[in-house]
């Protein structure tokens, strides 16, 4: 683990326990750019990605992005339901970062998704 992993993640887990929504949001972001290893961030973001906040569901599908980009690969049954889920969010913030998503994952894992209002 790198230096400063623990800490991050004492972090991490500690603004999970407050449920404080701009701190979430902000950190999920963090995740998807520092967290490590790659199943601990990817566990951190599914978790957020199915907050009640729209703010810390888009961060969080953000940070997926961020993880396929640093990582080329998370697990697909987890990540691919959330991101499936998103693109029928009822919030249309939602729906858009989770389309955005959906473009990074298929740049950096290949992964195709079925959109709404798009031929596959």
């Amino acid at each position: 683990m790198p230096p400063g992993a623990t800490q991050f993640r004492t972090r991490v887990e500690a603004a999970i326990e407050r449920d404080e929504i701009d701190e979430l949001a902000d950190l999920a972001l963090e995740i998807g750019q520092e967290g490590e290893p790659w199943e601990w961030a990817q566990s951190c973001c599914a978790q957020l990605a199915r907050h009640r906040s729209t703010q810390v569901r888009v961060a969080a599908l953000s940070a997926f992005g961020h993880l396929a980009r640093r990582f080329g690969r998370l697990d697909g049954g987890r990540v691919r339901r959330l991101v499936e889920t998103a693109l029928y969010d009822p919030n249309e913030r939602v729906r858009a970062r989770a389309d955005d998503v959906a473009d990074d994952l298929l740049t950096f894992l290949g992964w195709e998704f079925e959109r709404p209002g798009r031929e596959t």
